[in-house]
């Protein structure tokens, strides 16, 4: 049961969290090669000039119907699409066998994957730091083709 709820919570928090924290809010970078996008003077600093474009470009995108104001209506489509995308994602890296649905079989297969990508000292086990090494590289790692990310 608790590798279930882990993987369970894991790929939860993956398919929630973009799609609304990134949706129209402006946000603070939280990773080293974000927070280099966002410091366009490179002075180690991120200014409200320099976030606002960012922002008003993700604005931009969201009013689609280009009244100068985001709706909700607007807001509640671009969330469903983020989250379409998202569960797609999802499926195409749980869903080995391709049947449009996830086993328990293939999510603790994806469990162990994940664990053993993690464990850099191969104990069988994953402390905090090699959770945060795993994911510092995970975001450096480019997308494929299809826009996924290899464990």
């Amino acid at each position: 049961m608790p590798r279930l709820t882990l993987a369970l919570a894991f790929y939860g928090a993956m398919a929630i969290v973009p799609a609304t924290a990134f949706a129209m809010q402006p946000y603070l970078p939280q990773s080293p090669k974000s927070f280099t996008r966002a410091d366009v003077d490179a002075n180690g600093k991120i200014t409200a000039a320099e976030l606002t474009p960012r922002a008003e470009k993700r604005f931009d995108k969201l009013d689609a119907d280009k009244n100068g104001a985001v709706s909700t209506a607007e807001l509640n489509d671009a969330l469903q699409k983020a989250m379409e995308r998202r569960r797609d994602r999802i499926i195409a890296a749980l869903d080995t066998n391709k049947d449009g649905a996830v086993s328990r079989a293939e999510l603790d297969a994806s469990v162990d994957r994940l664990v053993a990508a993690a464990d850099s000292d191969h104990d069988g086990g994953v402390t905090l730091e090699e959770a945060q090494s795993y994911r510092l590289a995970k975001l450096r790692k480019p997308a494929t083709a299809t826009g996924v990310q290899a464990n």
